[in-house]
């Protein structure tokens, strides 16, 4: 049978955004309503009752968050999953989201996969939770209404009037259980037949006045259940008598049973994916050939925003000595984004091995990610090829910051801008690959890194900058500038973690023959 269509509010005042949002939904099988800020959003969630709501948080007349707040006070009990999709990814804006009531986030630009599988892990747990709310409305219901047995009886514990309810509980007819000693109803475990309910309350098994206790009751059938019970104490003219009100708790304790096993059922979904990630980067890791990076004329930092980095970096030395390097930046972080990366890895050693003049190295590596990369995706670098026997080397920078080339001072001598198109969005023959060529007179460095640097903003939304990486840049010695620029950029974060993955490389160019000694 074809799953029901979901209804999803996009709240997103960017027409394009929406359009994009929508195409996705109706590929899932869901039914979009539009809405193009806050205000508009809460009046249609009132109106509509929609079944999930996308959120953008940055929206005029009313944000994403004040927009949150009131949808969840309108829903009340009723659980309707609220999904931030903002470029704001910072820890603290999703953390106040979280806080104030959504239950996910996706960053945008948007992953249609990743954004396929929420939707099917969150369509999964609608319908486990209508399922259970149907169970527990089940039992709601029938207890406001019949599922309550009402049992009256004297102080010996002698049944004296019954209710349909108590009836259809025990499974006895009011005839069979009127006079019949109150111990029939409950198990041997707990009671004997004949049972005094003075004695009851005295031991304090029991107590009057509205205290409910769990017990196991006994049918007909001689079948055990859980029941809960509550006494009352009547004291009347000439006689005492108890009125117990027995509800049968059979339905409940199955519910509980099936969340405890929903929540094992989870926890082994959340254990595995986590296993999977923890491979993932142990493949990640055994592609990089860490002994180059360790490599003297090397500086390196990878700071991941998630479990570990879409962000690489990577040098090999050429049999001449020539220093390769690469620092690639994927659409993204995390895993999708380290996987974009990893087919480029073994193909820029193999070119290192073998000299590859760095156009070819380039021109091989973008086709051959033009190749496998889906569309809307891309890997952004910089690779760069340092000559060992003379001051020179070739640069190709393609869609990250300014790859700088610095003095010992860390004054700029040269800014090399990204005038290429990223890797694995043209074909090589359309893309006019073309690398340039540097030199230098005096010992110095190459400095580049991801836009997660210089892009990482704080609590006050200013960002870490060209100025903060240059200043950053003249004010430490060359051989600990990688350092200084993580101890900067943590002073400028403060308690909350980069948006986007960090990453950092810096290569000494030496004189008089050094980068060949440094390489033997």
């Amino acid at each position: 049978m074809a799953e029901k269509p979901l209804r999803v509010l996009v709240a997103d005042d960017i027409a394009s955004n929406r359009s994009i949002v929508g195409t996705f939904l109706a590929h899932l099988n869901c039914v979009p309503i539009y809405a193009e800020d806050g205000v508009e959003a809460v009046e249609l969630f009132r109106r509509e009752s929609p079944d999930v709501v996308l959120m953008d948080l940055m929206m005029p007349r009313m944000d994403g968050f004040e927009a949150i707040r009131q949808i969840r006070s309108i829903a009340g009990d009723r659980w309707v999953p609220v999904i931030i999709l903002s470029a704001l990814s910072g820890e603290g804006d999703i953390v106040h989201g979280l806080d104030i009531g959504a239950d996910d986030y996706l960053a945008k630009p948007l992953s249609f996969p990743v954004f396929a599988a929420r939707f099917k892990a969150l369509r999964r747990l609608l319908d486990m939770q209508r399922r259970l709310a149907s169970s527990l409305e089940q039992v709601r219901a029938v207890a406001n209404g019949v599922i309550d047995g009402i049992i009256s009886a004297d102080e010996n514990g002698r049944i004296l009037s019954v209710n349909r309810a108590a009836s259809q509980i025990f499974g006895y007819s009011s005839s069979e259980m009127i006079g019949q000693p109150l111990g029939m109803l409950m198990s041997d475990g707990d009671f004997g037949t004949e049972l005094s309910i003075p004695r009851l309350l005295s031991s304090g098994q029991m107590k009057a006045g509205g205290q409910i206790r769990e017990m196991l009751g006994r049918r007909k059938s001689a079948a055990t259940f859980p029941m809960e019970v509550g006494m009352s104490d009547l004291q009347l003219p000439n006689r005492r008598m108890f009125i117990g009100v027995v509800r049968d708790v059979s339905e409940a304790r199955r519910i509980q049973r099936q969340l405890v096993e929903d929540a094992a059922r989870l926890q082994r979904y959340h254990d595995e994916s986590e296993r999977e990630q923890e491979l993932a980067m142990n493949i990640m890791e055994r592609q990089i050939r860490s002994d180059w990076l360790h490599d003297r004329a090397v500086q390196y930092a990878v700071l991941p925003a998630r479990n570990f980095s879409g962000d690489v970096v990577a040098v090999a030395r050429a049999p001449d000595g020539a220093l390769y390097a690469m620092l690639a930046d994927a659409t993204g972080h995390g895993l999708a984004a380290a996987v974009s990366v990893l087919p480029a890895l073994g193909a820029f050693y193999r070119g290192a091995a073998r000299n590859a003049p760095l156009t070819s190295l380039v021109t091989e590596l973008n086709d051959l990610l033009c190749g496998l990369l889906p569309a809307g995706r891309f890997v952004a670098s910089a690779l760069v090829r340092l000559e060992a026997a003379a001051p020179q080397g070739q640069i190709w920078v393609g869609g990250v910051p300014d790859v700088l080339l610095i003095d010992e001072r860390g004054t700029v001598l040269q800014r090399f801008v990204s005038r290429q198109l990223p890797l694995g969005i043209l074909p090589s023959a359309e893309a006019g690959i073309a690398c340039e060529v540097f030199g230098w007179n005096a010992a110095s460095q190459i400095v580049l890194c991801s836009d997660g640097l210089t892009e990482a903003e704080n609590r006050q939304g200013q960002s870490f900058g060209n100025a903060g990486l240059e200043q950053t840049l003249r004010a430490t010695p060359p051989a600990s500038r990688v350092a200084g620029l993580r101890d900067a950029l943590t002073r400028h974060l403060g308690r909350q973690s980069a948006a986007d993955d960090v990453s950092v490389l810096i290569l000494d160019c030496l004189v008089d023959g050094e980068g060949a000694a440094r390489a033997s």
